[in-house]
């Protein structure tokens, strides 16, 4: 990996019993990864430190070198646990790091696998103008992808900013493909003086939050319920991808 990394403490053998606390290895593993994802995808892999996800799984320093070999280990961890895919045995303790092509290819499959929008391909597909219904299905499409996946959504915006292989695949089958697709939706049919880039980029932030950044924004935390906030959330993104498009 070609991030640089400042921890080379060796890596002792973990337990195989539960600890004091009664939890097994594979459990402290699972909070180690949690953890790992938490710091990187809100800090990102460089400023996030052994220490800080330490801290944050509820280990001493020296005990998380029994579950993850280095910082890159780390990394290799948020991304298993932000894609929901198991995480190694206690056997495999402490866990080595993936290399960022193992990583790449990892995350572009799991992006392949998700990022279907059937509702929205129908639509383009189309040549007539798209009706507000339409418009709410698509945006009952995107809420409901984006919130399931909201953890993998964190990790790939945050790590395409700091590892090129990431940004690539981010800007041609993640994120990009979402804005491309949205952009063509509203080229269907602009309002007159609009920017359709820009009203597509919009679009997306006014979806983002609702569907994802809420779960862990510090400063609000809405008391609607979750059908509530997904009803409002569809009904401002039709409101403005309609405007863009004079659709009444």
């Amino acid at each position: 990996m070609d991030l640089p990394t400042d921890d080379t403490s060796p890596a002792p053998s973990p337990g195989r019993r539960r600890s004091k606390g009664g939890d097994t290895p594979e459990e402290r593993l699972a909070r180690v990864a949690a953890a790992a994802h938490w710091c990187i995808s809100r800090f990102g892999f460089r400023r996030t430190q052994m220490a800080d996800v330490a801290k944050k799984a509820g280990l001493s320093a020296a005990a998380l070198y029994s579950y993850a070999a280095n910082k890159d280990a780390l990394l290799t961890l948020a991304a298993l646990h932000a894609m929901g895919h198991p995480l190694p045995g206690a056997d495999a303790l402490p866990v080595a790091p993936w290399s960022i092509a193992k990583l790449r290819d990892m995350a572009e499959a799991d992006v392949a696998r998700i990022a279907h929008w059937p509702v929205m391909a129908s639509v383009l597909k189309r040549r007539s103008r798209p009706t507000r219904a339409d418009l709410q299905a698509i945006a009952e499409e995107m809420y409901d992808l984006q919130s399931a996946n909201r953890h993998g959504i964190w990790l790939m915006d945050r790590l395409s900013l700091e590892i090129p292989e990431i940004d690539r695949l981010w800007a041609t089958k993640g994120h990009g493909a979402t804005l491309k697709q949205l952009i063509a939706l509203i080229s269907k049919a602009p309002a007159p003086g609009i920017a359709v880039d820009v009203a597509a980029r919009n679009a997306i932030e006014i979806m983002a939050w609702p569907s994802m950044h809420r779960h862990r924004d510090l400063w609000l935390k809405p008391d609607a319920d979750e059908a509530t906030i997904r009803k409002t959330a569809t009904a401002q993104f039709v409101g403005a991808v309609a405007a863009a498009m004079s659709i009444d």
